[in-house]
């Protein structure tokens, strides 16, 4: 590359690993879930209320819900038990984990999907918790669609304040955050047994992370962040791209030389008045 920087080579591993989601759309799915509040569990692994996946071509959403499970098997998903509640999360997670092994091949993009907390990892802790075995797919088919995002804009992209990035990104860029709740209210959502309501800001969720991945590839996404900071065009970046380049160091050295040829009959001849 011409222009070289750790900037500038970021933003290239981001938009290379965008290339690779939109290529082939139809084996691209987009995935999100719901759970119950970290703060109430007391370290255990918080309960799975609903996922959903999104093919990205298509936009066919396949769900997995607790409230769709329930009426399935004729419960009432206002006032389910413990006992009930289980038995219905194993069911919904076995489906689920079918589905990922039928599509293992796929890449799957995520929004911070990355541990025990919150993630493909806090999925199969809990599915083990019930008895299952979950079907681990191969890292290099798990995309974080944030990293990639802060490789491509920086990581000052979006804000987290006062509704978390995801949620501010899409109101900056003017897309519907309509029955999208934000943590504390899904904590409460949760606490007040609305799973519904859970399942309804998962997909939309999932469809706002559709619309960014597509403004993104048709470099259409509004970010929170200046051109010169996504190019790396600051004093110490446009330093460090010159420093990276023989030919740019050359032309610098060059430029120097000129302009102090040029002016050295000025400073003389201010030097000499002054004397």
């Amino acid at each position: 590359m011409f222009f070289e920087s750790k900037r500038l080579s970021e933003r290239r591993e981001g938009l290379k690993e965008l290339e690779e989601l939109t290529r082939d759309k139809n084996k691209t799915l987009i995935i999100h879930y719901s759970c119950e509040s970290f703060v109430t569990t007391h370290g255990k692994t918080p309960r799975v209320t609903s996922i959903c996946i999104r093919n990205f071509r298509s936009g066919q959403t396949k769900s997995f819900s607790i409230h769709l499970q329930a009426q399935f098997d004729k419960n009432d998903f206002n006032n389910l038990t413990d006992e009930q509640y289980d038995q219905l999360e194993k069911k919904m997670l076995d489906d689920f984990y079918q589905f990922v092994k039928q599509h293992k091949d796929h890449r799957w993009i995520h929004w911070n999907m990355r541990d025990a907390n919150f993630g493909f990892e806090a999925i199969a802790n809990r599915y083990k918790i019930l008895g299952g075995e979950p079907y681990e797919l191969d890292e290099d088919r798990k995309y974080d669609l944030p990293r990639i995002l802060g490789k491509i804009y920086t990581y000052g992209y979006e804000r987290n304040e006062p509704d978390g990035r995801l949620l501010n990104l899409a109101n900056r860029n003017k897309i519907t955050l309509r029955h999208a709740l934000k943590g504390s209210d899904e904590a409460k959502a949760y606490e007040d047994k609305k799973y519904l309501e859970l399942h309804q800001s998962t997909l939309r969720k999932v469809d706002i992370m559709d619309s960014i991945v597509d403004r993104t590839d048709k470099n259409e996404l509004k970010v929170n962040v200046k051109k010169k900071d996504i190019y790396g065009l600051t004093l110490p970046g446009i330093v460090e791209i010159v420093k990276n380049n023989w030919m740019l160091v050359a032309l610098w050295t060059l430029i120097v030389y000129i302009l102090g040829a040029a002016t050295e009959p000025l400073i003389q001849k201010l030097f000499g008045t002054a004397n």
